[in-house]
């Protein structure tokens, strides 16, 4: 309940002209903390630009060089107060970063950017625990920890300058940026 600001009375200033809670204090609640330090999902504004960004990417190389023909953009996604690597489809598709989706990726060539040709790996964090391979979700194959991008032997110095802090291996929390990676093709197991 809210009660209007107080006038000038009995020698005391005006209340400023916002609500006052009546009542004690709110105490904060213990996840408001945890969510905004991991961050959060992105919402579906966020996957429609980067959609709308990869498919305009797309378009211009289908006019300028038809080389590629499908992509996917890579980027840091909040999976229940866990940072995890995401995905968005050229159809607008989002979804989490599976080990089996990153090694489709890793078959074929794969072009940063449209700029430099890359390699794609999966890299393990954590060690493998017994007791915690039987928390994993039979249903669901295992989700991507970190990945390794290397840049191909014969790209340019510069080339490989101007994308430096997208190389090496990356977790979600170290992505500088999201990945935009363009083939020639969709990957079998790739939604469209």
């Amino acid at each position: 309940m809210c009660r209007l600001p107080r006038t000038r009375a009995r020698g005391r200033p005006l209340w400023p002209t916002f609500c006052i809670q009546i009542g004690g204090p709110l105490r904060p609640r213990a996840h408001a903390a945890t969510i905004s330090a991991v961050g959060t999902m992105p919402s579906p504004l966020v996957v429609d630009a980067l959609r709308e960004q990869l498919v305009r990417v797309l378009d211009w190389y289908r006019h300028e060089r038809p080389v590629f023909g499908w992509g996917v953009v890579l980027h840091r996604r909040n999976e229940r107060g866990k940072l995890r690597f995401g995905a968005v489809t050229p159809g607008g598709e989002s979804l989490l970063l599976s080990q089996p989706l990153l090694s489709a990726l890793a078959e074929g060539p794969c072009w940063l950017d449209g700029a430099v040709r890359v390699r794609l790996a999966c890299r393990q964090v954590t060690q493998c625990h017994p007791w915690l391979d039987a928390l994993n979700r039979p249903d669901r194959p295992p989700l991507v920890e970190a990945m390794a991008v290397c840049f191909d032997p014969d790209a340019s110095a510069a080339e490989c300058e101007a994308f430096q802090t997208m190389a090496g291996t990356l977790t979600p929390a170290t992505l500088p940026s999201e990945l935009f990676l363009l083939l020639r093709k969709r990957c079998n197991g790739w939604p469209l």
